[in-house]
């Protein structure tokens, strides 16, 4: 029989850690786990009242405090090579433009083909303009007075996807997005005020004024808005314009781009003196278009303009006295809240003065003898087109100038007229003699 004194004493020390030492267990935990819980409520509190002294949402403070807490398991199932750096091109120049290549304080004059990495700065001054080339087809236009910031340009090495991106200051710009080869590929336009995102083939312009207001046009496509205070998805023929206070302007019904009707690409005009050159420009509207602002430059990229109005009531226009040269022209509507639409297709058109009489060539005089006495070839050359007399009877001049016809033969003298699209003409008179 085992001592009873023993077996006693053991049933006391199950009692002993069954009422006293478990339940002071739980208890100093539950005071150690309160401790920390306090703790960390005071220190959030602390930091939230130093953090936001005007105040703020306390719940939506702690959420993002404690989402900043990164997981080390995740970062290293990144691979560092995963996302390759891109650079686009400055494509083309023209007027002052310079560049601050990223970490420099030194502006240098930008150069045609330099490339452009995250951080290069552009400027453009007045009468200036530039445009950026990025490797996926995508154009940015950068109008006068301009300052933009090259962004993050990535291709992720695991699904190609593919992100450039673009800061704006004060700023005039255009972008025509080609639709991505990658589904998930974007560009990304960021203002003082606003991000526009676009996953898709678009037309946008976008303006930032000094006052640090932002103005998103869409021509083509969908473009998403972030704004401080929502997202806003834009589409085509649509617009917001973001103020410096936030307050958020929406733009509709914006005009589509007009389609020209006269004169014909490219078509070439004549005129003896710049006082004769006239010519009419004519285009058709929609039904959004309440007036027309019509611009005509003498390069394709309209800095050296000869001619922007910008109130023009009605589908064409006459210009006069215009110097001898190649122009081009297009032309936007402005729809009843003075908004303008998507621009037209480019036009161009050559003013050619000629005050030089036609030159006239005889290459060939044949006399063919025939029943009815001697028939008379001849064949020269003159100004294309021209309008050909000779001996008084009309003869047809190809495009390249040649002319080449049989007369009958009345004389030993020959008269040629040659009268070109402007009036110019020019006299020849040739001894002939059939032998």
């Amino acid at each position: 029989m085992p001592d009873e004194n023993i077996i006693q004493d053991k049933r006391w020390k199950r009692i002993f850690w069954k009422v006293i030492i478990v339940p002071h267990k739980i208890v100093m935990v539950s005071i150690i786990t309160l401790m920390l819980i306090v703790f960390f409520f005071v220190f959030t509190l602390l930091m939230y009242k130093f953090e936001n002294p005007a105040g703020g949402n306390f719940a939506e403070y702690v959420l993002s405090l404690y989402s900043k807490i990164k997981i080390p398991v995740k970062i290293k199932e990144e691979r560092p090579d995963r996302f390759e750096v891109r650079f686009a091109r400055l494509s083309f120049i023209s007027g002052q433009v310079s560049m601050r290549k990223g970490g420099r304080l030194r502006w240098d004059t930008a150069t045609k083909d330099i490339s452009l990495g995250t951080g290069d700065i552009l400027r453009t001054h007045s009468n200036s303009y530039a445009e950026v080339s990025f490797d996926d087809g995508n154009i940015l236009q950068i109008k006068p007075d301009s300052l933009v910031i090259i962004g993050n340009m990535t291709e992720d090495a695991w699904t190609m996807e593919k992100l450039s991106s673009v800061k704006l200051m004060e700023s005039d710009i255009e972008a025509d997005i080609k639709k991505p080869e990658i589904i998930g590929s974007k560009f990304r336009i960021e203002t003082p005020n606003a991000v526009a995102s676009i996953k898709e083939e678009a037309k946008v312009a976008i303006k930032v004024t000094k006052e640090q207001s932002s103005q998103i046009k869409v021509f083509a496509g969908t473009v998403d808005v972030q704004t401080s205070e929502e997202i806003v998805n834009v589409k085509p023929a649509e617009g917001i314009e973001i103020a410096s206070n936030k307050e958020i302007i929406t733009i509709k019904d914006l005009p589509d781009g007009p389609v020209p009707s006269s004169p014909d690409n490219q078509r070439e005009f004549f005129y003896r003196d710049i006082s004769d050159s006239a010519i009419i420009l004519g285009w058709k509207g929609d039904n959004k278009s309440k007036m027309f602002h019509l611009e005509v430059a003498k390069d394709i990229h309209f800095v050296d303009l000869l001619i922007s109005k910008d109130d023009l009531l009605e589908n064409s226009v006459s210009l006069q006295e215009i110097p001898q040269g190649a122009y081009y022209w297009r032309v936007r509507g402005i729809n009843k809240d003075g908004h303008k639409g998507a621009s037209s297709d480019l036009r161009m058109f050559k003013i050619t003065l000629d005050n030089i009489p036609p030159r006239i060539l005889i290459n060939d005089v044949l006399f063919l003898k025939e029943r009815n006495g001697i028939i008379l070839y001849l064949s020269g050359e003159t100004e294309p087109n021209a309008d050909l007399l000779i001996n008084e009877k009309r003869l047809k001049v190809d495009a390249s100038g040649r002319f080449q016809g049989f007369f009958n033969y009345k004389g030993n003298i020959l008269k040629v007229e040659a009268s070109d699209i402007v009036g110019n003409k020019s006299y020849l008179e040739k001894s002939i003699g059939a032998k």
